[in-house]
């Protein structure tokens, strides 16, 4: 019984950890452009002008 609870509580600490790494991904997917991105390629997403 003892295993078995073992195995189950890695494998939540696991999912937890899978699940984090993803968001933490996307977020850095979602960065906004450096000024000289932007002076480079004007139509990248984040360097549109306001």
């Amino acid at each position: 019984m003892k295993k078995l609870f073992a195995v189950l509580a890695a494998a939540a600490f696991m999912g937890a950890s899978v699940s984090a790494i993803a968001a933490g991904e996307k977020k850095a997917a979602e960065k906004k452009p450096s000024a000289e991105e932007c002076k480079k390629n004007p139509k990248l997403k984040g360097c549109e002008k306001k």
